[in-house]
């Protein structure tokens, strides 16, 4: 059975996210609440695929929970799969109602895991909480609009939400000099991702998943061909996207700066990803085709 013990619950909420009285807290107020968890999270963990990439191919596979687990301790982070399976389990323990739904991102079916909450303010209200992806999205977003919801803006992030029934649409448009994570235009509203508001186990989008962890390029998916490693401080982002080092600056625009050598980048990503080790980081970049200046 995939859960957290009470103690687990206590040490992650005091330990790696540094939030204390999280029981009364929640009894006080719980949107308030979750919205500390989830700019906290994404600001501790890293969503990178630094760990699968420097698995051997051979045995690349979906992590197990005690794995997602002791990465999330550790900082370390992961992808959709491990950071919102972890999220939803560490939410319910806490007394939120929560539930998985598959998405399509840029089209692709079932290819990204999303959380939403249940009854977070009122009776019937429904909330995002996703924390598997690296965007600046950690205030909890209503969804119980009838077809557009205002536009938000957090950072270099411009976002909305549009819906047709029974799935909510995201759509993008970026603030920002470098195109991320993908070369579409930063002027128009662009269709990021597809989300049904059906529960879904995890069951269901498993075998996606584990195409996404073993096969390049399936599902439109990126991360066993680029290097991704991405976070958040002071409400910015910094990291990696291959060989260039992004972060934001204090007009929140992505800055973009391309590394000369290997021995730089590597280098670049220890210093600011400290919890991953050299071996570890070394294997992931040999993993992928990069270029440099």
């Amino acid at each position: 059975m995939l859960t957290l013990s009470d103690r687990e619950v206590d040490g992650f909420l005091k330990d790696v996210l540094e939030i204390k009285d999280a029981a009364k807290r929640f009894e006080e107020n719980k949107f308030d609440l979750l919205r500390e968890i989830l700019r906290k999270f994404l600001h501790t963990q890293p969503f990178q695929n630094i760990i699968t990439l420097s698995t051997k191919p051979t045995e690349r596979r979906l992590p197990t929970f005690e794995e997602i687990k002791k990465d999330l301790f550790e900082k370390k982070g992961g992808r959709c799969y491990s950071m919102n399976q972890f999220m939803k389990i560490l939410l319910e323990k806490i007394g939120y109602d929560v539930f998985h739904t598959s998405c399509a991102i840029m089209k692709s079916d079932n290819n990204h895991l999303c959380t939403f909450v249940r009854d977070l303010t009122k009776q019937g209200d429904l909330h995002l909480a996703d924390v598997g992806i690296a965007y600046p999205t950690w205030d909890p977003i209503p969804l119980n609009f009838d077809l557009e919801c205002p536009v938000y803006h957090v950072g270099f992030l411009y976002f909305k939400f549009v819906r047709n029934g029974d799935v909510i649409t995201r759509l993008h448009k970026h603030h920002k000099r470098e195109e991320y994570p993908v070369n579409i235009d930063s002027k128009a509203w662009n269709e990021f991702m597809d989300m049904p508001i059906t529960p879904r186990d995890l069951d269901y989008i498993q075998p996606v998943m584990s195409e996404m962890y073993t096969i390049p390029g399936v599902q439109s998916c990126p991360f066993l061909k680029s290097f991704r490693c991405i976070a958040f401080k002071d409400d910015k982002l910094y990291g990696f996207k291959d060989s260039t080092f992004l972060y934001e600056d204090e007009e929140h625009q992505l800055v973009a700066e391309g590394m000369q050598s290997r021995e730089q980048l590597l280098s670049k990503i220890l210093e600011y990803f400290p919890q991953f080790t050299e071996t570890m980081v070394e294997a992931a970049l040999s993993a992928v085709m990069l270029k440099f200046n």
